[in-house]
């Protein structure tokens, strides 16, 4: 079953599925008087209180079952639920029924596994993949999971007659069909692998998982179990988790930028210094009026994307290319091939949007060709080397500017 731990009061589009390992229960993640817990201290960061609900998924798993037939008859007879030890595989599909049903309103989710728990995340995210070519689970990190299995399950399926025990051992069938799957899989999920390297339990070459890309692993001095009960703030998992998560969210809210306000000319712009030089090499009205339009979107996500901690010295680049292709244009109108400053325009609007996704590829989704054509009139705004006609300069800029001026000064 999913139980949630922490549910905002606004509804958030993010849940985080905690999955415990063999022999774990929901005691792994619920603080008590011996232990400490993940879940708590990861919460004290407000940007994933405040835009994440948490979840545990809780299957049954023990070490040893004595006389299975016996006990689940002796639930039956107490009406109580008889519940048997299931493989990996089908605790992946408990755990596929429990997501549908319990966070069917979500479009992201985070699993995080410790020990076996990190396999049944990666069994689901592989069938749901197959099933529906995507999934809802955007982050998968795995916390002391024995990717590769564990040496202890080769001694321990000798004397317990244990299905866990069997997947959990190196070599198994379970782990060399994940591990031949996950490699293949096109379409994984952003994720992380975290290893302690006092780990008797689960060794370092196990703890970090067979992966079509080279991943970095974010290794502690933890063992086995200390690896999910922090005892300082300062502690490197919890450190790792949190900025990953928060990282995960930041992302998420850029993606999520649009601006669905229609842009209504009120005039603002009239003096704006990239409508001045389109109005000077008498661009037609409504070029004018689709670089407003261009021009309000990009100050919109650009203005967004700084709210959300993005240094706008990164984007230095971008504008870098934009003004190169533009200098590439304003070249064909010095040579004729461009015959006015209306196909100028033109033409370099339409590069910009053959180029949205090649050479002026941005790490920000929002900034597409619409934005970026504005970002151009931003630059036009304070560059004084973009121009739309070959005989216009500062000098002519400014009277123009002041002849404008003039012309609102009488209206009013």
């Amino acid at each position: 079953m999913i139980k949630i731990l922490h549910e905002n009061s606004n509804k958030v589009n993010t849940i985080v599925v905690f999955i415990h390992g063999f022999i774990g229960s929901e005691e792994t993640w619920i603080k008590n008087d011996k232990t400490k817990p993940l879940i708590d201290p990861i919460l004290e960061e407000k940007l994933i209180y405040d835009n994440m609900d948490i979840g545990i998924f809780v299957y049954h798993t023990k070490l040893l079952e004595l006389f299975p037939k016996l006990n689940r008859l002796a639930r039956i007879i107490d009406n109580k639920k008889a519940r048997k030890i299931l493989p990996i595989e089908s605790i992946a599909e408990l755990l596929s029924t429990q997501l549908k049903y319990r966070c069917e309103s979500y479009e992201n989710i985070v699993l995080i596994g410790h020990s076996m728990g990190g396999l049944v995340a990666k069994r689901f995210v592989l069938d749901d993949i197959n099933k529906n070519s995507t999934s809802k689970v955007k982050l998968y990190i795995s916390l002391a999971t024995p990717h590769s299995g564990s040496d202890l399950a080769t001694y321990g399926k000798k004397i317990i007659p244990n299905c866990q025990v069997k997947d959990l051992a190196p070599l198994s069938e379970n782990i060399n069909k994940l591990n031949t799957e996950w490699v293949q899989c096109k379409n994984l999920p952003e994720r992380y692998y975290m290893q302690g390297l006092s780990d008797d339990i689960v060794p370092k070459i196990s703890g970090i998982s067979l992966d079509r890309d080279n991943l970095e692993p974010i290794y502690s001095d933890d063992d086995h179990f200390s690896i999910i009960k922090p005892d300082n703030k300062d502690d490197i998992i919890l450190h790792a988790l949190r900025t990953e998560l928060t990282s995960f969210i930041t992302r998420n809210k850029i993606d999520e930028i649009e601006n669905k306000e229609k842009f209504i000319d009120d005039g603002q712009y009239d003096e704006e210094k990239f409508v001045l030089k389109l109005l000077m090499a008498d661009v037609h009205t409504t070029l004018v009026n689709q670089s407003k339009q261009a021009f309000y979107n990009a100050e919109f996500t650009v203005r967004k994307l700084n709210r959300l901690g993005i240094d706008l010295k990164e984007l230095v680049s971008l504008y870098d290319k934009i003004k190169e292709l533009f200098v590439l244009e304003f070249g064909d109108l010095l040579s004729g091939v461009h015959k006015n400053s209306n196909a100028l325009v033109t033409a370099i609007h339409k590069k910009i949007l053959s180029e949205d996704k090649n050479y002026l590829k941005s790490l920000y989704p929002p900034l597409q060709g619409l934005q970026k054509f504005g970002m151009l009139q931003q630059l036009a705004s304070i560059d004084d080397d973009i121009w739309w006609a070959q005989e216009n300069n500062i000098t002519t800029l400014n009277e123009f500017k002041n002849k404008i001026v003039s012309k609102n000064n009488e209206k009013s």
